[in-house]
């Protein structure tokens, strides 16, 4: 697929002359945050944190003078977020990469600064369809994919189908923690095409899950675990993120990829509500999504989506390849957050049991 075409031709689609939008609309000044403080970014880290220094914060600084302070939180935003608010101690300023189910449920909390109109009218005329919301830009679209150790799996699962299949394709199993992903990957296991996953038969998803329950050796609840149990091989495969796999292969571990069945996660930078430098980290947010030069450089290293209609004249045609777009066409289901805001309360209690017990 023509993965860069395709970005093209949405360009071409847009208002005549938004796709040349000038680098400076986010009005990349001397640098004003508030008495001098960084912005504190929170984020994923790992080789995620290492990349969004590399092609994000390192050149924002360069150009306006603003320093960060990262913080890995690994996993569990939300919780973390939400803990924060009811202390009254908000330290986050801007979250580079919130999972989407988890970015819905946050602002349907009130935790997430609305974009300006202004600012979000802008970004939509540089952005693909759908990847500005009124909380904040798509940063990093994630893949959960199947990934093989090609030296321990004489045949790598397909699908989720076939990953389930434990008889046909035996091996030691890793799955995320992760409920919204995995009830969804469950009913295309069991059949159900990807057009058809949401809204979710959670009955079914999980008795879905419960066949495969017995046969998961690892629950990874990070990126980083995800690369360690496929790395010290303490599992022969996965259902993981595509850019922690990508980063695996450029480590050298010899991993075969599958797509087909993949569920696609939206992730988003988003400006925390009441933290110490809203202002700042709103200029901030606009900068990464007018910048597709930085989005290109972060998707190369990371293998994740971007959200402007320019980055992928800045990619190889190799490199947009293992963009999870780039697989739209493999019965790929996209998560709906809304369906995890609206369901979150009922699924939790099931799921923690359902991986606890």
């Amino acid at each position: 697929m023509d993965i860069t075409g395709t970005w093209r031709r949405v360009c071409l689609a847009t208002a005549a002359g938004t796709c040349l939008l000038a680098l400076t609309a986010c009005g990349e000044s001397a640098g004003d945050a508030s008495a001098g403080r960084p912005l504190v970014a929170a984020n994923y880290g790992g080789v995620t944190g290492k990349a969004l220094k590399q092609e994000l914060e390192d050149p924002y600084t360069k150009a306006t003078g603003t320093t960060f302070q990262q913080v890995n939180v690994g996993t569990g935003f939300a919780a973390k977020l939400q803990a924060q608010a009811q202390s009254g101690n908000v330290s986050w300023d801007v979250i580079e990469g919130l999972a989407g189910a988890d970015a819905a449920q946050l602002n349907a909390l009130g935790l997430l600064e609305p974009l300006p109109q202004d600012v979000k009218a802008r970004l939509e005329k540089v952005s693909l369809p759908g990847t500005v919301t009124g909380y904040g830009v798509a940063l990093a679209e994630t893949g959960y994919v199947i990934a093989c150790n090609t030296a321990k799996v004489a045949r790598c699962p397909a699908d989720p189908a076939q990953f389930w299949d434990i008889e046909a394709f035996p091996g030691r199993r890793a799955l995320p923690d992760n409920a919204a992903a995995m009830l969804a990957t469950a009913l295309v296991a069991d059949g159900i095409p990807a057009k058809d996953v949401f809204p979710i038969d959670t009955k079914r998803a999980f008795a879905s899950m419960a066949k495969i329950k017995p046969h998961v050796d690892v629950w990874t609840t990070s990126g980083d675990q995800q690369m360690q149990v496929m790395r010290d091989q303490q599992v022969d495969m996965s259902i993981m993120w595509n850019g922690r796999a990508k980063a695996l292969m450029d480590q050298g571990v010899k991993l075969r990829l599958e797509w087909s069945g993949s569920l696609v996660n939206p992730n988003y930078m988003v400006v925390v509500k009441g933290g110490p430098n809203v202002a700042e980290a709103m200029r901030y947010l606009e900068w990464y999504a007018t910048h597709p030069e930085a989005q290109a450089g972060l998707a190369r290293q990371l293998a994740y989506g971007m959200s402007n209609v320019e980055t992928a004249r800045h990619l190889t045609s190799g490199e947009a390849a293992l963009l999870p777009a780039a697989h739209a066409r493999d019965n790929q289901v996209r998560l709906d957050p809304q369906w995890w805001v609206d369901n979150r309360k009922t699924v939790e209690q099931p799921w923690r049991e359902l991986v606890g017990g």
